[in-house]
C-alpha cells in the first residue's frame, strides 16, 4: 500500500523508515538490521509512487521501470548502486515473487558500448546454471530502458558484512570460498572468466538456516574460445585492489587462473580484515600486485588454520602456473561443505529399521509352521 506524506517528504518517509527500524530491532539481530536487508514478509512497503520524492536518487531510473515494465513488476525498493547500474527489489506480479532488476544508469542510457556490456552481461550469466551464481531471469530494453532482471538474493553482500563484522571466522572463510571455487569451477567449465571479483560482487544468502555465497555481476566478464580472444575485449578490466599479476600487466591470455587470484584476495580480505595490498592510484596498485610480497597471514591471524593460510596463499602466487590449477581443486583443498539435513537418509534407515523387523517377524512364523507340520507327519 501506498502512504501519502504531508509535509516535506524525504524527512517524514526518512522518519518513518528510522520508525520501522528501531520497532523491530528488539526482534532482530544485526543481520537483520543490514540497511540493505530486505524482509521478505514486509515487501508490500513501497517507496511513494513517481513524483512525490523528486529528488531521491535513482528516480529516473524508476520511472523508466514504472512507465515500461509496471505490467509485469512493481517496484519495492531501491537496493544499491553501482559505477552503470541501478538495482531495485520488485515483485514479479504474475509469479507473485520478489526479483532483482538491474537498469542501466541514466548517465549511460544511450551510450552503445554501455548498453552493449549491459547485453554481454545478461547473456554471460543466462549461459551459467549452478546454485552459487545469481541466475538472470530475462534481459530487455525499451526505450532508454535497458534492464536485466535476477533472482532476488535474500541476504547481504560480503562488503557490507565486512564492514559490519572486520574479519571473518576461518570457518565461514572456508565456506565462503568453497562455494565460490565451485561457482568458478562452473564458469569457466563455460569458457567465462568473471574479472571482477570483488566483496560488492558476493552476495550471502541466509534461508532456512544455512548461509551460502553466491557470484553476481558478470558485466566485465571474458568469454574465451577455443583460441583466447586477443581484441580490445581484453584491455584492462577489474578493479585494482583484487586484479591478478596478468591482468594488471594487461595480458592478452587472460584465464582461469586470473579469477582464482581474486578469490585469494579475496580470502585474505576476509581472514585477515585487511587486502593484500593497497595504493592511492591505479599504478602503484598494479605494481605491486606484479612484484611487491604481501604480509603472510601466519603473521596477520597466528590463530588461523595453516592449511586454510596455505590454501589461499598459494592463490596469490605472481606466477599463474604456481596457482592451483583449477578452482575445483581449490575447492577440494578447501575441504567438505557444510552438512545439511538428511531427511531423506533418516527415513531411508526407518524404512530398512521396519523391514528388518517384519522380517524377522515372518521368518519366526515360517519356522513355526514348518515344526508343526514336521510333527503332525510323524505322528
Amino acid at each position: 500500500m501506498v502512504k501519502t506524506i504531508s509535509g516535506d517528504p524525504v524527512s517524514e518517509y526518512l522518519k518513518v523508515a528510522s520508525s520501522l527500524r528501531s520497532s523491530v530491532a528488539v526482534m532482530s539481530s544485526p543481520f537483520l538490521l543490514a540497511d540493505s536487508y530486505i524482509d521478505p514478509y514486509a515487501d508490500t512497503l513501497e517507496l511513494p509512487i513517481s513524483g512525490e520524492l523528486s529528488e531521491l536518487p535513482g528516480q529516473w531510473e524508476r520511472e523508466q521501470v514504472v512507465t515500461h515494465l509496471s505490467a509485469h513488476y512493481q517496484i519495492v525498493r531501491e537496493l544499491g548502486r553501482g559505477g552503470m547500474g541501478v538495482v531495485f527489489l520488485a515483485r514479479d506480479i504474475a509469479l507473485h515473487r520478489l526479483v532483482a532488476i538491474k537498469v542501466l544508469r541514466r548517465e549511460f542510457a544511450e551510450s552503445t558500448d554501455a548498453r552493449e556490456r549491459f547485453r554481454s552481461e545478461a547473456r554471460m550469466t543466462a549461459r551459467l546454471s549452478h546454485p552459487n551464481i545469481v541466475p538472470v531471469h530475462t534481459f530487455g530494453e525499451a526505450g532508454a530502458l535497458v534492464y536485466i532482471v535476477m533472482k532476488h538474493v535474500h541476504g547481504e553482500s560480503l562488503a557490507e558484512r565486512m564492514r559490519r563484522e572486520q574479519w571473518l571466522a576461518a570457518d565461514d572463510v572456508r565456506c565462503i570460498l568453497r562455494d565460490l571455487a565451485l561457482a568458478l569451477d562452473a564458469a569457466h567449465g563455460d569458457g567465462v572468466i568473471h574479472r571482477d571479483l570483488k566483496a560488492e560482487n558476493i552476495l550471502l544468502e541466509r534461508s532456512s538456516g544455512y548461509s551460502r555465497a553466491l557470484i553476481t555481476d558478470f558485466g566485465v566478464a571474458l568469454l574465451r574460445s577455443l583460441d583466447p580472444v586477443r581484441s580490445d575485449a581484453c584491455r584492462v578490466f577489474g578493479t585494482p585492489h583484487y586484479m591478478s599479476p596478468e591482468q594488471a600487466m594487461g595480458d592478452l591470455d587472460i584465464d582461469g587462473r586470473s579469477d582464482i587470484y581474486s578469490l585469494g584476495v579475496l580470502g585474505y580480505y576476509m581472514l585477515s580484515g585487511e587486502l593484500p595490498f593497497d595504493g592511492a592510484t591505479f599504478e602503484s596498485l598494479a605494481a605491486k600486485h606484479i612484484a611487491d610480497a604481501y604480509v603472510p597471514l601466519a603473521t596477520l591471524v597466528p590463530s588461523a588454520p595453516p592449511a586454510l593460510c596455505a590454501a589461499i596463499e598459494r592463490c596469490l602466487e605472481k606466477d599463474r602456473v604456481q596457482r592451483w590449477r583449477t578452482a575445483r581443486e581449490l575447492a577440494h583443498a578447501l575441504g567438505a561443505s557444510p552438512a545439511r539435513r538428511r531427511w531423506f537418509g533418516r527415513a531411508t534407515q526407518a524404512a530398512v529399521t521396519v523391514m528388518r523387523t517384519r522380517a524377522v517377524a515372518e521368518l519366526a512364523l515360517l519356522s513355526t509352521a514348518v515344526k508343526a507340520a514336521f510333527r503332525f507327519k510323524l505322528s
